[in-house]
């Protein structure tokens, strides 16, 4: 009990279990039940409809750098639309560091709060893996956008020369790793 929208959970290495809220609150469960507050980034979260704090992932190496990565949607502000973005903090015990904070990779703009996929892992080949959703009927089977697309990425923020599309095509959109999807909301690596 005590969860509020919860929109992702993951393992850590170390057997704790990290719980997403959609709101923007990263929660650890105890092993007695009892919750703790990781991280709490309500402030700049849009949790409108399905936009939120959708995911959590731990860096290959958490044993020795305490990375944790994010998957969620900005707040939008004058300038800038609502997106959803990937960032990584440090862990400290069961509390992220303050100010660790740190943008890896920033996706387009979705003009709908649906279909927003929201999914990140790592893979075997220590890529980091994100789904995006088609945004209600977005153009999924091109590489002229993000949306409806399984992206794979360095864990600096970076894209491996070696991703299907990258010589085709441009910018970020040389991330994408699969295309034609409509909401991958969750998936796993086996």
């Amino acid at each position: 009990t005590g969860l509020a929208f919860p929109a992702g959970f993951t393992f850590a290495p170390d057997g704790r279990i990290f719980v997403a809220e959609q709101e923007g609150r990263v929660r650890i469960v105890r092993s007695d039940g009892t919750l703790v507050t990781f991280l709490d980034i309500s402030a700049k979260v849009d949790s409108t409809d399905e936009r939120g704090l959708s995911a959590i992932a731990f860096d290959p190496g958490f044993a020795s750098n305490r990375y944790v990565y994010l998957d969620y949607t900005k707040e939008a502000t004058a300038t800038v639309a609502a997106h959803n973005r990937i960032v990584r903090v440090t862990a400290n015990g069961n509390r992220a560091v303050a100010g660790s904070e740190k943008l890896i990779f920033r996706l387009q703009a979705q003009d709908d709060t649906h279909h927003l996929g929201g999914a990140i892992d790592f893979g075997v080949d220590g890529k980091l893996y994100i789904s995006t959703g088609d945004s209600v009927g977005g153009p999924t089977q091109t590489t002229n956008n993000l949306l409806g697309k399984m992206l794979r990425i360095n864990k600096s923020g970076t894209i491996p020369t070696n991703n299907p599309f990258y010589a085709s095509a441009t910018g970020k959109n040389r991330s994408i790793w699969a295309k034609g999807l409509r909401n991958p909301f969750k998936f796993a690596v086996d």
